[in-house]
């Protein structure tokens, strides 16, 4: 039996680090730093972090004949393949040792001098960010934080690095595009989603797609933050080509190679329409991960070293656990250069927008600017009280009996309004202050009538690897002998985390039905009209079904003061606007705000027009006219109380307008438009057909949307022709 070659057995290895990080006479902290060991071949064998006192030992295999390490201390990274030339590149110190089967235990000492491990300290680069994901419901946009996402930061090497890599026929290309830019600000398309994306549906469960470059162009609609950070510049940079006389004159004037060099002389110039070209190469190294929060925040650091003067230029992907163990992309838009942040100032935040259907979302989180104890009476809908009258702040000193309760741009409300409330978590921990109770009455005195539609929270968690959703009732419940209280919704649900797969419903604190006083909507149980002012009432419970006095408990009303809340919400105390009042006398005080509610139909009709004010169509519909007459045409647009707004047209033929008129509703008074029949036909047509529409809308919103069922139209024609000659 042949013998076995003892000579080829690995032997296992144990190396002793010892890293003195020398100190100054300051009282400076010192790095927490990381031992490496490579092959002499570059393979990283090994890695640990250094212990309080600057050790660590390293564990590998080495052959009996011996092999050369190189050992190397310095930051951690967090690739889980770093390199000699990334640990060099952030200020690491090496030696080079030889390790054999005679020593099994060797040892490697560092003096690492305090202007090497200060690199290590002052060459952090911290990053944060946020995921969201935008959803439109009722064609109003909506971010929703994307939780529990794990978010990779990737480095992409420096334009100054890349622009030797391209092919000549791609500096060519970028010569012709110097030379001819195209016209900027051309106009934009109405692409709906995050990023904007042409041709055809999103692929699932693939990541973000590549946008067709060859035709897209921005789009206005979309907010700065959506949008690719290169392409947020590219009309821009566009338009300041048209003034780079000099990069146009070496455009023109150069070979390849030297215009090459070029382009790195002017490549903040040049960076941001590189996207633009689809075979633009980028090699890229992850540096950092980081877990998002429920609110979709996410926050790391990476070590760029102190020899490293180039601005890092980051890219960023992120995925999912769908049911717990499959992993999602959800976030990792190409081309790369489009969607690459270069020159990231460390320590910004980013914005990152996912549009992946898989995406699971937490609830919206945005941070409410309020003293302790506040309760966010937030909005009707999605309509934020500051855009209310008699709630909103800078709306008070316009504010008046007729117009308080109306939105900003003077609309009534209408439908069913669902009311829209937040809570501090400390009045459930600290204050046990349990339920509340939302109360509407007609007018500015009486008794309040109790809310009782029933109001609910969605959550997530999962059974045996299964994603269940689940539902979390609020009410309406009795608690002891106290009828219609809501549960404030807790911190946390039962178990996982709370779900919006409705958003509206998912965001609703109170329902208001208001739709059952109007008589244009439910004749039968309403015979008069009764819109106009109504109150709504928030008060607050104990645990135990006790009205709450909130002034010994320190509570505080709070209305927004933002316009959008999305972001993050400023407030005003609800007291200082006379919101806050005690209505029966009881000495407790509770929020009551007023609603102005109309309900009503519009009215839309179009009388049939006549010739010189007297001659009506005949029973074919057909006006004759003489030299000099004229059309006046007649339409009612109403509403009961001018909650409306109408657009009255006149079109002949397949032709443009030629008659038309717009303005506020009224209340049953007719308006008319007299033109001649000159300029109504043209010369080439001496018998002409006439559309006559008129279209009336209401201005009722339930503070998501306009109350289109609520409008009215009507549509005439008729033909104008010649009078016959007299015989």
């Amino acid at each position: 039996m042949p013998q076995k070659d003892d000579k080829k057995t690995p032997r296992a290895i144990r190396l002793n680090v010892a890293a003195n990080l020398l100190e100054t006479k300051g009282a400076e902290q010192l790095p927490k730093g990381t031992a490496y060991a490579f092959s002499a071949g570059g393979r990283l064998i090994a890695r640990q972090a250094l212990n309080e006192k600057g050790a660590a030992t390293l564990s590998f295999n080495v052959a009996d004949e011996g092999s050369r390490v190189r050992v190397m201390v310095g930051p951690e990274l967090e690739n889980k393949e770093p390199t000699i030339d990334d640990l060099l590149r952030y200020g690491a110190v090496e030696q080079a040792l030889r390790v054999d089967a005679r020593n099994l235990n060797p040892a490697a000492t560092f003096q690492v001098i305090p202007s090497i491990w200060r690199c290590w300290l002052l060459g952090l680069c911290f990053v944060r960010g946020t995921m969201l994901k935008r959803v439109i419901s009722g064609g109003v946009p909506i971010d929703l934080p994307v939780c529990n996402a794990t978010v990779e930061i990737y480095e992409v090497d420096p334009i100054r690095i890349l622009i030797p890599k391209l092919p000549d026929y791609l500096i060519e290309r970028i010569r012709d595009f110097i030379i001819n830019p195209p016209l900027p600000d051309p106009p934009p398309l109405e692409i709906p989603g995050p990023f904007p994306l042409l041709d055809g549906p999103i692929p699932i469960p693939g990541p973000d797609p590549a946008p067709d470059f060859n035709r897209l162009q921005l789009n206005a609609a979309e907010p700065a933050a959506i949008q690719p950070i290169s392409m947020m510049r590219t009309t821009a940079s566009i338009s300041a080509l048209s003034g780079a006389t000099d990069l146009q004159l070496h455009a023109r004037a150069t070979n390849t190679a030297q215009f090459r060099d070029v382009l790195i002389n002017n490549a903040l110039l040049v960076r941001p329409f590189l996207c633009l070209f689809h075979s633009f190469p980028v090699t890229m190294r992850r540096v950092a991960t980081a877990v998002t929060d429920d609110c979709g925040h996410f926050q790391t650091f990476f070590s760029r070293g102190c020899n490293n003067a180039d601005q890092p230029d980051l890219y960023f992907k992120a995925t999912q656990r769908l049911f717990g163990f499959f992993p999602v992309t959800i976030y990792a838009p190409t081309p790369v250069a489009c969607y690459t942040h270069w020159n990231y100032v460390c320590g910004t935040e980013v914005t990152l927008y996912t549009r992946h259907p898989l995406a699971m979302t937490c609830a919206p989180c945005p941070p409410i600017i309020a003293p302790n104890n506040w309760v966010l009476v937030m909005a009707i809908g999605n309509h934020p009280l500051s855009l209310i009258r008699g709630a909103g702040q800078t709306l008070q000193p316009t504010t008046n009996a007729t117009n308080i309760g109306l939105t900003d741009g003077g609309a009534p409300f209408g439908g069913l309004l669902r009311v829209r409330i937040e809570f501090d978590n400390s009045l459930r921990e600290d204050l046990d202050v349990k339920y509340y109770r939302v109360s509407w009455r007609k007018g500015f005195s009486g008794t309040f009538t109790p809310l009782t539609d029933e109001c609910h929270r969605h959550y997530t968690h999962e059974i045996g690897g299964d994603l269940v959703l689940e539902v979390l009732p609020l009410g309406p419940q009795v608690v002891n002998v106290a009828p219609n209280l809501f549960e404030i919704p807790p911190a946390l649900p039962p178990i996982g985390q709370y779900s919006f797969p409705d958003l509206r419903e998912d965001l609703t604190n109170g329902k208001f039905p208001t739709n059952n006083f109007s008589p244009g909507i439910n004749p039968p149980t309403v015979p008069t009209d009764q819109s106009g002012k109504f109150q709504l009432k928030v008060d607050l419970f104990d645990s135990t079904g006790v009205l709450v006095n909130i002034a010994t408990k320190g509570i505080k009303y709070r209305v927004p003061t933002s316009t959008d809340l999305s972001g993050t919400i400023f407030t005003a105390n609800a007291a200082t606007l006379g919101l806050v009042q005690d209505d029966d006398g009881d000495g407790l005080s509770s929020f009551i705000m007023t609603l102005h509610i109309d309900n009503n139909v519009c009215g839309a009709n179009i009388a049939a027009p006549k010739i010189n004010g007297t001659i009506e169509a005949d029973d074919c519909g057909v006006m004759n006219y003489g030299t000099g007459d004229s059309v006046t045409m007649t339409y009612t647009a109403s509403h009961p109380n001018s909650f409306a707004t109408y657009g009255f047209s006149v079109v002949r033929g397949v032709s443009p307008v030629v008659a038309s008129a717009s303005g506020i509703a009224g209340t049953g008074a007719s308006s008319s438009i007299v033109e001649t029949v000159t300029n109504l036909r043209s010369p080439d047509c001496p018998v002409a057909g006439f559309a006559e529409t008129l279209s009336v809308y209401a201005m009722a919103t339930n503070g998501w949307d306009r109350l289109g069922g609520y409008d009215a139209s009507a549509v005439r024609a008729f033909v104008l022709a010649p009078k016959p000659p007299v015989v």
